[in-house]
């Protein structure tokens, strides 16, 4: 079993959303998309993807997070800070599995050349 499909029970957190009547938690049904990821055979290679996935994800969430702060210090208004933190961390979980997608799909692609 691929660990990476544990990130999809993140998703049962949207049901949230018609429990409270607050409509945000419906984002979390995004993560169900990583269950998809749990018949995926597991090696090295997926390894490394992950990885450099991750990795490109939370600098672009540091550098995404110090331009929030600096926004909500230079307008003065403390409401923008739920607002921009969420922007970066759907951003940052955005470019993520993009990442990924892009490095499986260039594997698909190098496996039908050979």
């Amino acid at each position: 079993m691929n660990m990476i499909s544990l990130m999809g029970l993140i998703g049962f957190l949207g049901f949230l959303g018609f429990y409270t009547g607050n409509y945000g938690y419906f984002g979390f049904f995004g993560f169900f998309v990583f269950f998809t990821y749990a018949l995926k055979k597991y090696d090295e290679l997926f390894d490394t993807y992950v990885k450099k996935s991750a990795t490109l994800a939370f600098f672009t969430s540091v550098v995404l997070f110090c331009a929030a702060l600096c926004a909500v210090v230079l307008l003065g208004d403390p409401a923008l800070i739920p607002v921009l933190f969420t922007l970066v961390f759907v951003f940052s979980i955005i470019v993520f599995i993009l990442r990924l997608t892009i490095y499986e799909m260039a594997e698909n692609i190098r496996a039908r050349e050979e």
